[in-house]
């Protein structure tokens, strides 16, 4: 079983359930929309940004 570009990517619980039939309005309801950096460092995440193909039209800083 080979895995897609989305399920290498780290996705939130909300896209995650977003995948299976009836459930894909819930992708309106991801708020994992940027990465969240632990406060007093910049290269450690508390929060990673998901990785669902949902997103890719959110740019940094938009």
């Amino acid at each position: 079983m080979s895995a897609s570009a989305a399920e290498a990517e780290e996705l939130s619980a909300e896209c995650t359930v977003a995948q299976h039939p009836h459930y894909e309005g819930l992708h309106g309801e991801c708020r994992q929309t940027k990465d969240i950096p632990l406060p007093g460092t910049t290269r450690i995440l508390l929060q990673s940004r998901c990785g669902c193909p949902c997103h890719t039209s959110n740019k940094p800083g938009a």
